[in-house]
């Protein structure tokens, strides 16, 4: 693609010519609409791709990293039929009804704690990973094992943001064994007695797509597109919360909601920096002429801060979710999106709660911003008298 039909000319206001990257960023939430559901500016896939069944593994044997990661994004003849089911599963009301099980994790986790270590390994991964096995209806004695599959996956998916595409024989090795379990618990869940809305839902799109790898690709899926983002994004709240004592008065006063609160704190810093999407047709959509093969980057943060500067998260967040990027919105609104601001407002609110003298070292907080999703290195905490070490 050539750069200079955009860096040359004015653009308009919104837009930004990243030329160190080679890439078109959108800061205006109006045009971050337009690309998020202009037919012309995708995902970069094949959107009317079928057929997908014949790029499956034959029996016993795993699909390739491509494979499976092409399970996730290729948007086939049974698109609508699992977009509609699923819905069902992650409706409000569906995951408020999980609410009381959310909390009894993060209390045990909560009363489980050091007296000092670090707060994502110790308490936020672990919670925010069973409270998400919890929801999908996996019985704890898989928990263990099915961390793995998330941890493998998530690595894995950020090596793609990174773009590798080419991985040794070893890595090749591990990923095929985790697979095959992964296959294998899902061909348990659907067959065995849960009855919780995901199975329902599962069961119900084994029918449509039979083979069950749909399945536990989707599972594969919720794993890294959930798990990961709500680890970055409370340990982001959390580093706000213990740098500003009055937010954290202000959850255990409960002069504020806690959700509230966490929104406001990931409206002015989401865990992803951009939305990609790629121009496949040469069009006009946003007031200047875009080449084939245009990277288009939606500026998160920018988006959401555009009409409404930040605020204090104390007060709430000024704005309502369905105009925030951080969970997405239009064709790229997360599926979970519910789910994750209850688990993540859960979660924050039972730890204020429950480890009244827990205190986090800021200064020593790390969190990586050089990929696209932010990456937790180190959040230190100490529960007791003293600072944090």
């Amino acid at each position: 693609m050539s750069a200079t039909p955009l860096a040359a000319g004015t653009l308009p206001a919104g837009l930004v010519w990243d030329a160190d990257r080679g890439r078109l960023k959108v800061r205006d939430p109006r045009l971050a609409e337009i690309v998020l559901r202009d037919q012309h500016i995708i995902t970069g896939v094949d959107h009317g791709k079928s057929g997908r069944a014949g790029e499956l593994p034959p029996p016993g044997q795993a699909p390739t990293i491509t494979q499976f990661f092409e399970m996730w994004y290729t948007v086939g003849e049974h698109y609508p039929v699992f977009n509609s089911e699923l819905r069902k599963a992650f409706t409000p009301r569906t995951v408020h009804a999980f609410g009381a099980a959310f909390r009894a994790e993060a209390d045990r986790l909560v009363a489980g704690m050091p007296s000092r270590g670090d707060l994502a390994r110790d308490y936020l991964s672990p919670y925010l990973t069973h409270s998400t096995f919890l929801l999908l209806g996996v019985p704890e004695r898989e928990w263990t094992r099915l961390a793995k599959v998330s941890r493998l996956v998530i690595h894995l998916f950020k090596q793609q943001l990174l773009g590798v595409t080419e991985y040794g024989e070893r890595e090749r090795a591990a990923f095929a064994t985790t697979m095959l379990y992964l296959k294998r618990l899902t061909d348990e869940l659907l067959a065995g007695p849960g009855t919780e809305p995901f199975l329902v839902a599962a069961r119900q799109l084994a029918t449509v797509d039979p083979g069950n790898w749909p399945i536990a690709a989707l599972i594969g899926q919720l794993l890294m597109a959930g798990i990961e983002p709500m680890i970055v994004g409370s340990s982001i709240a959390c580093r706000e919360i213990w740098s500003s004592p009055h937010l954290r008065e202000s959850i255990l006063r409960e002069t504020v909601d806690t959700g509230e609160l966490a929104e406001e704190v990931l409206r002015q810093h989401p865990p992803f920096g951009n939305i990609f999407r790629f121009v496949s047709e040469p069009c006009d959509c946003l007031g200047v002429r875009l080449p084939l093969g245009t990277i288009v980057a939606v500026d998160t943060a920018a988006v959401n801060l555009s009409h409404h500067p930040a605020a204090d998260p104390a007060r709430g967040c000024p704005v309502r979710p369905s105009e925030l990027l951080t969970f997405g919105k239009g064709t790229h609104y997360c599926l979970g999106a519910h789910s994750a601001r209850l688990q993540v407002a859960t979660g924050l609110r039972q730890l204020v709660h429950g480890a009244p003298e827990l205190a986090v070292d800021v200064a020593a907080v790390r969190i990586d911003t050089s990929n696209n999703l932010k990456e937790v290195r180190a959040i230190p905490y100490r529960i007791g008298s003293g600072d944090a070490g």
